[in-house]
């Protein structure tokens, strides 16, 4: 193992620092893990466009790679040069969030864990530190470019199964990028009928592809009124909002069926952001209006089993994939809308 690794930093926006600091070595319940795969999330592009600010960021958190060095304390199925998922999220375990079963949303999620000189995830790297808990064994025949796409397909785990669909169920997916793209996959999976909303025509299409049984342009037709069409008047049973449009939020609201749930799964921007709704069918047809954010331990697990076992197929979903020098022109990459996901290797 080298002395020094080249770690990726958000200095500012457009502004990318390589830092060379040295190899981490383990302390009794950590790991080290050798980045092999990192994907570039929204959140990554919106700091590097400064939609978003929070400098300086070690950022990279779809991470896979391979187990390295393990703490004389760390109880694993892993063993080194095993192929893993690096789950890089805070969960402390001790705070009240935590304690009741909530550990996506840790309370201390956003305090540094360790001693590091730069905050963040830090996955878009050559190495990357880990607590234990954060380590999943992963399938050691499975590409470290889909292994990566574990923590995405975990957070859309949360949101399906807080759900909790129905076979038959109608559900409508507002938004066909990859996180709209994923919650069609799953619900396929869990036998219901789904309709996705989208106005780019290729992404639609590929939506299509993917398995959605209707498509709505939504720039070209009542929403709403093409909703309740496809669904005998009813309106939808489920609706997920994966795209980042408040007004989405509010169109959701008004195709829900009685009993319906609409489950914000992006986050809203430019933030702050607000929505008006008539509450009135809140009470009258009993509809819910939620949200998820990250994943639990859970979802991972599951997520990373799918993949191990072949049970997903995520090769559609990977666009590009370039090494982490090339970090500039993966996110501008990522930022197009033919793009899904972009994955940085190492």
């Amino acid at each position: 193992m080298a002395d020094t690794y080249k770690r990726a930093v958000f200095v500012g926006p457009k502004q990318i620092r390589f830092d060379d600091v040295p190899v981490p070595h383990p302390g009794p319940r950590q790991v080290v893990v050798k980045v092999k795969a990192c994907a570039l999330c929204t959140w990554e592009q919106r700091m590097y466009t400064g939609e978003e600010h929070f400098y300086p960021l070690a950022g990279g958190h779809e991470v896979a790679g391979e187990l390295v060095e393990v703490g004389t304390q760390v109880y694993t199925d892993a063993k080194i040069g095993d192929r893993v998922m690096a789950g890089p999220l805070t969960r402390c375990g001790y705070c009240e969030s935590c304690r009741r079963g909530l550990d996506n949303i840790c309370d201390n999620s956003f305090k540094r864990f360790r001693d590091t000189d730069v905050p963040g995830p830090a996955g878009l790297a050559e190495y990357i530190l880990l607590e234990d808990y954060q380590l999943y064994k992963a399938g050691n025949d499975v590409s470290f470019e889909e292994i990566s796409l574990s923590e995405p397909v975990a957070c859309v785990m949360r949101s399906i199964r807080q759900a909790n669909l129905q076979r038959g169920d109608d559900v409508v997916i507002l938004g066909a990028g990859i996180m709209g793209l994923l919650h069609v996959t799953l619900a396929k999976m869990a036998s219901t009928r789904v309709i996705v909303s989208e106005p780019n025509p290729e992404r639609a299409a590929f939506a299509r592809k993917m398995g959605a049984d209707d498509i709505i342009d939504p720039l070209n037709e009542d929403f709403v009124e093409r909703v309740k069409a496809l669904t005998g008047g009813r309106g939808a049973n489920h609706l997920f909002t994966a795209v980042s449009i408040a007004s989405a939020v509010e169109q959701a609201v008004a195709a829900a069926a009685k009993g319906g749930r609409i489950a914000v799964y992006a986050s809203i921007h430019p933030k702050p952001a607000k929505i008006t709704i008539d509450p009135n069918p809140f009470h009258g047809k009993e509809i819910t209006l939620t949200g998820t954010m990250s994943q639990d331990k859970e979802d991972v697990r599951q997520a990373v089993k799918m993949i191990s076992a072949g049970l997903i197929d995520l090769k559609p979903f990977i666009s590009l994939t370039l090494p982490l020098e090339k970090l500039e022109e993966g996110l501008q990459a990522a930022l197009r809308p033919d793009t899904y996901r972009v994955i940085m290797t190492m």
